[in-house]
């Protein structure tokens, strides 16, 4: 166990100042004594009038580092132009628009935490983990297991590791499967990886990285993707190529720990960036929960 490590902390920003400011708080509330230094992306472009200012005013009392890139990548998909795509981590400027990138590259701790900026913690999720990783290369909620048809009854985040079908064996599954995005892409066909499946991923809403491992293994350094890169999903290509290569994340759901998209109705914070009405709601109830000290 290395439960007195300190962690660098890293999360992407689009929008939600108020939110982005209680996920941080929330996180220092149950973990801080882990809290090393805070690193915040701040994207090229930004949703609904957002302030930088009003955020850094909210975070003034911490060691934030805030880094805003040349580029916006946004959703930009691409997986399919992999030869372009090893060019362009060539250059810093690029490299460094992908989400997570710049505090992977700039951190000098030996964990990194990645966090989404919608959540609220409501345990310390940074003992556990760190308790829980041992010579692992992460840990976190692995699987975005509610999308796919192997779940339960086949396979599940702490049974990915084993769980190998071949692709007759996934095609099946897939049959009228209603979460087809992973056939959409092209995914589910002769020639394609069956393993890790379409849906195994780390999700970063709230994960925990070795850099002691990773970091050589990871782009620019490394022949992984880089964590950030959107690939059908965040995180997907770096999980497979950590896989094939051997190397396990350990699966100890965030959820026990914290609450994603606390103040929507779906659990989720990415609809709120395509309705102001909601997007303002959601931040005014962050906003009294931050001021009020209950979280």
């Amino acid at each position: 166990m290395r439960i007195s490590a300190k962690v660098d902390i890293a999360i992407n920003v689009y929008g939600k100042p108020f939110q982005t400011a209680l996920a941080i708080r929330s996180l220092i509330k149950y973990s801080g004594d882990h809290v090393g230094r805070i690193f915040i992306k701040l994207e090229k472009k930004q949703p609904f009038g957002f302030d930088e200012n009003q955020l850094r005013d909210l975070l003034k009392d911490l060691d934030v580092v805030y880094y805003k890139p040349s580029l916006f990548l946004g959703w930009w998909q691409i997986q399919k132009r992999n030869w372009v795509n090893k060019l362009l981590f060539k250059i810093p400027m690029f490299r460094f628009s992908i989400r997570y990138q710049y505090p992977w590259e700039k951190t000098e701790a030996n964990y990194l935490f990645l966090s989404h900026n919608d959540m609220v913690f409501h345990g310390d999720i940074l003992s556990n983990y760190l308790s829980k990783i041992e010579d692992n290369i992460a840990i976190g909620h692995v699987g975005q297991c509610w999308n796919c048809p192997a779940h339960k009854i086949h396979c599940d985040g702490d049974r990915y590791w084993d769980y190998r079908p071949t692709m007759d064996e996934l095609s099946n599954l897939y049959e009228n499967w209603p979460v087809n995005r992973a056939v959409i892409w092209g995914l589910i066909q002769p020639g394609k990886a069956s393993w890790p499946l379409p849906e195994c991923r780390l999700n970063e809403h709230a994960a925990l990285i070795n850099m002691q491992i990773a970091r050589k293994l990871t782009a620019p350094k490394g022949s992984f993707s880089p964590i950030g890169l959107m690939t059908m999903d965040i995180g997907i290509k770096w999980f497979q190529d950590a896989a094939n290569a051997g190397y396990k994340v350990v699966h100890d759901s965030f959820f026990k720990y914290a609450k994603h998209g606390m103040f929507n109705e779906a659990g989720s914070g990415h609809g709120a960036l395509f309705d102001e009405n909601l997007y303002n709601k959601e931040e005014s109830l962050a906003k009294e929960m931050l001021e009020s000290n209950s979280f």
